[in-house]
């Protein structure tokens, strides 16, 4: 019969594996749910007293228009269509084919994925990453346009940016003539430094042992994603950059719609100030896609520019259920049609010769 006690070293091993799963949780969780704390008080605080009771809420969403909600219903569905253009363009750019209809439906199954998980962002990431591998894009190609995505993203938003700044202020001619120049002399210069540069080699694996730190891989991988970017012609650059802004105005343009559809008349420069300000707000990852914080956030920047409490409460809802909370339904039923369609696919492929026939001797049976 053996012995039950364990030595000082296999006691000094099982110690940590012991209290792993007791440390885990706070570890991970601690800062997130201090934020959330923070923000849910902040919020109780900024609506005290401008939220209406919802009797009044349900009266004005019952009373909503038909013909804005359906407005702004098909200007949602535009945004993602952009969005889901925005990659397929890019993954067409490194020959790498994706239908509309498989695009469309990555980008409902990704935005269901980061408003539903807890740090769905990362998890939406990984899940387009194997979906871009799946249909042949390389590890590189599938980094590249990962990353080109969000720098498009973040480039057609701040091009609403200076048309809101734009849109408050009297522009003088010399500055309407340095916002063209700069793009164009930009543009130029990119042209010249293609033209001139020396020949480069192609993106490729190399017979060499994998960097182990965590820098030279970012640096490996920057470096790749600025030599497949610098592919791309500058005509689709510019579409792909059209296609990024245009998703993030209709977007607006669905948060406007959503507002006329209960009566309520905002203009429309004061509403997309508060909307780009919004966006600043959302990127700060306290909630799963911004749930709560975005509706908290929206129905006091509503009330602040004059309109009624029960009205701005059922605008916001109505935006949110386009453009969030509806989006989840949507992507469950995407997620589950790609699988179906990837399960039929794998069954459909006949087997190796000799794998499936193969009998205990090594002779198909």
């Amino acid at each position: 019969m053996t012995s039950a006690v364990l030595t000082r070293p296999e006691q000094e091993q099982a110690r940590p594996a012991a209290t792993t799963g007791r440390r885990a949780f706070p570890r991970r969780w601690w800062g997130r749910v201090t934020l959330l704390v923070i923000a849910g008080g902040l919020a109780a605080v900024e609506l005290h007293g401008r939220l209406p009771d919802p009797a009044s809420t349900w009266a004005v969403l019952r009373l909503s228009a038909p013909g804005p909600l359906l407005v702004a219903a098909v200007l949602q569905v535009t945004s993602m269509t952009a969005f889901a253009e925005q990659q397929r363009q890019l993954l067409a750019a490194y020959g790498v084919k994706m239908s509309t209809a498989a695009a469309l439906g990555l980008t409902y199954t990704r935005s269901a994925i980061s408003i539903a998980l807890p740090g769905g962002s990362a998890v939406s990431a990984g899940y387009a990453f194997r979906a871009y591998r799946a249909r042949g894009a390389s590890r590189q190609v599938g980094v590249a346009v990962m990353v080109l995505s969000g720098v498009a993203s973040v480039t057609g938003l701040a091009l609403l940016y200076v048309a809101d700044v734009l849109a408050w202020i009297t522009p003088s001619p010399a500055t309407l003539a340095a916002l063209v120049a700069v793009p164009a002399l930009v543009a130029l210069t990119v042209r010249h430094l293609r033209r001139n540069r020396p020949p480069r080699r192609p993106v490729a694996r190399q017979d060499v042992a994998a960097p182990t730190s965590r820098l030279a891989r970012l640096r490996d991988t920057v470096r790749e994603t600025a030599a497949l970017a610098a592919r791309i012609p500058t005509p689709r650059w510019v579409g792909i950059l059209v296609l990024a802004a245009l998703n993030w105005a209709t977007d607006v343009a669905c948060l406007l719609a959503a507002i006329h559809a209960v009566g309520v008349s905002v203009p429309a420069r004061d509403l997309a100030t508060a909307y780009l300000a919004i966006q600043l707000i959302r990127q700060i990852p306290v909630t799963p896609g911004g749930v709560g914080v975005v509706e908290a956030s929206l129905v006091v920047a509503l009330t602040a520019t004059g309109a009624a409490p029960a009205p701005a409460a059922a605008a916001v809802i109505l935006y949110r259920l386009l453009s969030c909370w509806g989006l989840l339904p949507v992507g469950l039923l995407c997620w589950m049609t790609q699988r179906h369609a990837e399960q039929a696919n794998r069954s459909a492929r006949p087997d190796p010769v000799g794998i499936r026939d193969v009998g205990a001797h090594g002779a198909p049976r």
